[in-house]
């Protein structure tokens, strides 16, 4: 060990006064980057990135927190309701409501199928879904096509009926 200090004194010794102040100064400057660079930037980094993180997931909690909410509120109302009259009263009424048009009607048992005029997807769903959720009507089978007009379908058979 005292070999090496012995050849870095020399090498010391061999520079000349200027350059010997510029490295005293300069040693500590560059021992302040290498601490300000390869601690300081890189920890405070981490800790900005984590920090968006925890907000992000403490923003995600909050919406399952809001939605388990909403779903327990919507659990406790009990279900969903069922209205008076027959099953192809309720078809009817709540097709005309939803502005879809019944072509045709045939009752099987406690089933009931369904023959609609083309109409636009997603009335068709929010239908379907208000029949379901809404009127406990169970969906048994839904045979659709494209029809020959862009943004319709065409319903070939659909069969409901209620639990």
């Amino acid at each position: 060990m005292n070999e090496y200090w012995e050849k870095a004194q020399q090498w010391w010794f061999d520079r000349t006064e200027s350059e010997r102040r510029y490295m005293t100064i300069a040693a500590p400057l560059l021992l302040l980057a290498l601490i300000y660079y390869g601690l300081w930037v890189p920890v405070s980094d981490a800790v900005a990135t984590a920090e968006t993180q925890l907000r992000a997931a403490q923003s995600s909690l909050n919406q399952m927190k809001q939605d388990a909410n909403r779903y327990t509120a919507l659990a406790g109302k009990g279900g969903p309701r069922t209205s008076g009259g027959s099953l192809s009263q309720l078809a009817s009424r709540s097709a005309a409501a939803a502005g879809l048009r019944i072509e045709r009607m045939q009752p099987q048992s406690d089933k009931l199928q369904l023959w609609l005029a083309d109409c636009e997807f997603e009335r068709l769903m929010e239908w379907l879904s208000e029949l379901s959720l809404d009127q406990g009507v169970r969906i048994e089978n839904l045979d659709l096509t494209e029809s020959q007009e862009s943004g319709l379908v065409q319903v070939r058979r659909l069969q409901i009926s209620k639990p």
